[in-house]
């Protein structure tokens, strides 16, 4: 996987690519053992449909975040925010998001 979008082990399935970038793509990501995105945003949104135990989500706002299966998360256009598994545990998510993924130069997540 690429150092500067995840840490980690990360497997991603494009499922819905679309041609236009303003449209919806969807994806499955799973994510091994502690493994996370580094901090990114998306210019239209996104949301994360969390498919296994063991997920977590952060933002500046609110912090790290544990998520059980079956979680629904709005992530607003533009908001700076990071997603993957819990420390000792395997995640996996469905992500549609809209638009272009804008991630960040060297900025690694530091966990709580």
């Amino acid at each position: 996987m690429r150092p500067e979008r995840y840490s980690g082990a990360v497997e991603l399935e494009m499922m819905h690519q679309s041609p236009n970038p303003a449209d919806a793509g969807l994806l499955r990501v799973h994510y091994g053992p502690g493994s996370v995105t580094n901090w990114h945003s998306h210019p239209g949104g996104q949301f994360l449909y969390v498919l296994s135990k063991d997920a977590t989500i952060g933002t500046d706002e609110v912090g790290e975040i544990d998520l059980d299966q079956g979680t629904l998360v709005i992530v607003p256009p533009g908001e700076r925010h990071w997603h993957g598994s819990t420390n000792n545990r395997e995640a996996t998510f469905l992500a549609v998001n809209w638009g272009v993924t804008r991630w960040e130069d060297s900025s690694a997540v530091t966990r709580s």
